[in-house]
């Protein structure tokens, strides 16, 4: 498979190299709005050859590549908010913002899918959490204002003078119940995205926090949480068999770890690892009973183009020069194809990739250089995206 790809490769990026030059050294005294020629318009049937090899590829034994965007809603004003810019080699694209789904990025669906991309979505306990705290807050401000002497109620007799009847839920409870029901809504309404819009899966996002120490009350409504959040997903992967389902968290913290069997990809996020050896005591962490381990992907990110003060996105090593920092999608990659006992590596999830797309070299300098030491043999796609210049 890799022969074919390298067959169809070189002579597709030849022709491209050259219309490009070409363009390039056209130049006119006035303004004008100059077409960029791509591969497909000016050899069609090179470039089905190379799509074939490219899906061929993707569908091949291969490490993976799972990139997410925090998208905007609004039209793609600039190239890397665009889904056709990413690379070719990149199995899955996930979106942050999946829903009010501009009509232009929608409708790059389909072209990134001839690729053998697929594009899936995120889904967030942690936000569905912090949603119902907003959504207590509200109530809290809105609350009408109580009398400045109110008259005592009047006890019945089932009632005692206590307030609640036996077997009644208290308001802890009550409260309690509410947001299993918020919860249930959420997750059913985010699921549905997936069909609205045309989604090839999701992934949902846990971190949770360690049962073992709990008491036995805060472990049983933790567990309770839990399962109003991920029934819903179990029921939804049963209905949609063929798509895409990604767990991304701390899988370790799950009372019912049954979901887990269901997932193409266990992420383990390890954005704050600064070494490999840090990457793989996140993964040992994970890596409980009941876990599966043959289907482990590390997520880090990109360095962040507005804070210079985070470190997330860095190793602590520099590159030969002694000067460059070695960014931690290429540090990911080189643990990734590191041997390993008890578990399986699959490959990498790499986090904002929408800032990795400024170089002035080549475009996705970093998530490109990742996917060539995770697949090196033959001089393979990560080195190659044939689209509009930029």
């Amino acid at each position: 498979m890799k022969r074919n790809i390298k067959k169809f490769l070189f002579p597709a990026v030849a022709v491209a190299v050259l219309s490009f030059a070409a363009c390039s050294d056209w130049t006119e005294t006035e303004s004008l709005d100059i077409n960029y020629p791509t591969l497909e318009e000016q050899n069609p049937e090179l470039y089905k050859q190379y799509l074939k090899a490219l899906r061929d590829y993707k569908a091949g034994e291969h490490k993976v590549v799972l990139v997410s965007m925090d998208n905007t809603t609004s039209a793609p004003a600039q190239r890397n908010e665009h889904l056709t810019t990413m690379p070719d080699s990149v199995d899955i694209i996930c979106l942050m913002n999946p829903d009010n789904l501009h009509p232009t990025l929608a409708g790059e669906f389909a072209k990134v899918r001839e690729k053998g991309t697929r594009v899936i979505y995120n889904i967030d306990y942690n936000a569905i959490e912090k949603l119902w705290e907003k959504v207590l807050a509200d109530e809290e401000a809105n609350k009408p204002e109580e009398p400045t002497n109110p008259s005592p109620p009047e006890a019945t007799q089932d009632e005692g003078g206590e307030g609640g009847g036996e077997g009644e839920p208290t308001p802890e409870e009550e409260l309690e119940l509410r947001f299993l029901e918020f919860c249930r809504q959420q997750t059913v309404s985010q699921l549905n995205l997936c069909a609205k819009y045309g989604y090839d899966g999701v992934q949902v996002n846990y971190t949770g926090r360690a049962p073992q120490a709990m008491q036995e009350e805060e472990k049983a409504q933790y567990a309770a949480r839990q399962e109003a959040f991920f029934s819903n997903v179990k029921t939804w992967n049963e209905a949609n068999s063929g798509k895409v389902l990604v767990f991304q968290g701390n899988p370790q913290n799950l009372i019912d770890k049954s979901v887990l069997g269901e997932c193409d990809y266990i992420v383990i996020p390890a954005l704050t690892a600064t070494s490999a050896d840090k990457m793989s005591f996140a993964v040992l962490m994970a890596a409980v009973e009941d876990v599966p381990t043959d289907r482990f992907v590390i997520g880090v990110t990109t360095p962040s183009l507005t804070d210079l003060s985070d470190e997330s996105g860095y190793f602590s090593g520099y590159e030969a020069d002694g000067k460059t920092r070695v960014r931690a999608t290429k540090g990911a990659a080189q643990w990734v194809v590191s041997p390993a006992s008890g578990y399986e590596k699959l490959g990498i999830s790499i986090a904002n990739a929408q800032n990795d797309y400024f170089n002035l070299t080549l475009v996705y300098k970093n998530i490109r250089e990742a996917v060539d030491i995770l697949n090196p043999a033959p001089k393979n796609l990560s080195l190659i995206h044939i689209s509009e210049p930029t």
